[in-house]
């Protein structure tokens, strides 16, 4: 029981994380194409998944983990979650009347599960 709430507190943790980090990245993304509206939604997704990417190793390594982890393995870690998020907005931009930043905020939010699990297990395993 204790392990489980252990867990449940670094899932918490890191979904406030996240939260930070999301928000970020749709501040950032909402920014360049409210002043920017003829950018590309992708290249304004690059640009704030790279701001959103600091707010979330800092976090992760001082609030979620509070370890450093390896910070190559987390890059990784984002960058698939960052591949899927892109998967997404492509398939909503050439299927669907989604434009601009809905389309962004929906692919983001799409991804959280799967880097939390690639997180805890891989990037910020405990080792002995």
């Amino acid at each position: 029981m204790r392990r489980l709430a252990g867990e449940a507190g670094t899932a918490a943790r890191f979904g406030l994380v996240g939260i930070a980090a999301t928000g970020v990245h749709l501040l950032v993304a909402g920014v360049l194409l409210g002043t920017w509206p003829s950018m590309s939604e992708f290249l304004a997704n690059v640009v704030a998944f790279l701001a959103a990417f600091q707010v979330s190793l800092m976090g992760h390594r001082r609030v979620t983990f509070r370890r450093r982890g390896r910070a190559k393995r987390f890059f990784l870690v984002a960058l698939a979650g960052f591949g899927l998020n892109n998967g997404v907005l492509g398939t909503l931009l050439a299927t669907t009347p989604v434009q601009g930043f809905l389309a962004v905020a929906i692919a983001t939010l799409t991804v959280p599960v799967l880097t939390y699990l690639a997180s805890r297990f891989w990037a910020f395993r405990e080792t002995h």
